[in-house]
């Protein structure tokens, strides 16, 4: 019980005194004013930054600006909030030499387990640099596809088809599909019946995509090629249609396509199959 005693009185004469008070009272303010201006200078450029990537130039129009611009909000947050903890650790005493005295037994320790982050880090760098993916790519990762809305530093983030946002580490993107790029095919397969003549059949079909390829000639970047018989099947064989379009346009051609596949086949008379199976009856007289 007196130990409890003399510590309290300890504390109280060394941490509750005017002068450590109106010290303590000082730090507080100055901490303050700290992290108050390490967020508003955050903020405001942050918001400069967001205003350039919904302006009207040219340069705010291309994808690899829009990227440049998210990794930089990013990259603002990180050195304002470090920028802030080493002012407030100046304002707290901390002793800097110390701290980098013992950096190098601290790094070995935590280095095995920072690999992962710095791998992140730097992987965040060179897909900006590199231009390899851009905001609004459509891209495949593993068994994730879908659109990137966010690229940060240390992640990114893509929305798949059914609105599931993945955020994937930069450093898992070292092998990936980038859909969006120069161009895409269309591909549209369709079956013709064994009944059919499979010439007169693919003739028919180029008629379609020739159609198709008229009314969206702003997408495609070549005339639609029916190719040949790719396989046959248990009730009919399968022929293939591809045009070369812009991206992201080649799913809605692939739709198109079919439909106007089957519209044409419909008004031609050309025949799909459909599963069929024959039956043999056997009689054992006997």
């Amino acid at each position: 019980m007196m130990f409890w005693q003399e510590l309290r009185s300890a504390l109280v004469g060394r941490l509750f005194t005017p002068e450590a008070l109106a010290t303590f009272a000082i730090k507080a303010v100055q901490i303050a004013v700290v992290v108050l201006l390490a967020w508003f200078l955050s903020w405001l450029v942050r918001r400069l930054l967001n205003r350039m990537m919904l302006g009207r130039s040219r340069l705010a129009q291309k994808p690899s600006a829009r990227t440049a611009m998210t990794v930089l909000r990013s990259l603002v947050y990180y050195v304002f909030f470090f920028g802030a903890l080493v002012t407030v650790l100046r304002i707290l005493g901390v002793d800097f030499a110390a701290i980098l005295a013992g950096a190098g037994v601290v790094g070995l320790a935590i280095g095995f387990g920072a690999q992962t982050l710095v791998r992140d880090f730097l992987a965040g760098f060179f897909l900006l640099f590199e231009d390899a993916v851009n905001v609004g790519d459509i891209i495949a990762v593993g068994d994730v596809a879908g659109t990137v809305e966010f690229i940060g530093i240390r992640r990114t983030q893509v929305r798949s088809y059914d609105g599931t946002l993945h955020t994937i580490p930069n450093g898992e993107l070292t092998r990936f599909g980038n859909k969006t790029r120069e161009w895409m095919r269309a591909i549209a397969t369709v079956d013709l019946a064994y009944e059919q003549d499979p010439e007169r059949g693919m003739q028919i079909a180029q008629k379609a995509a020739d159609r198709w390829y008229a009314e969206h000639s702003d997408i495609a970047l070549a005339p639609p090629e029916v190719q040949g018989l790719l396989s046959l099947g248990d009730s009919g064989v399968t022929i293939r249609v591809v045009v070369t379009v812009r991206p992201p346009h080649n799913w809605g051609a692939e739709r198109e396509l079919r439909l106007m596949l089957k519209k044409t086949f419909d008004a031609e008379g050309v025949e799909i199959p459909f599963p069929r199976r024959v039956v043999y009856n056997r009689e054992d007289k006997a």
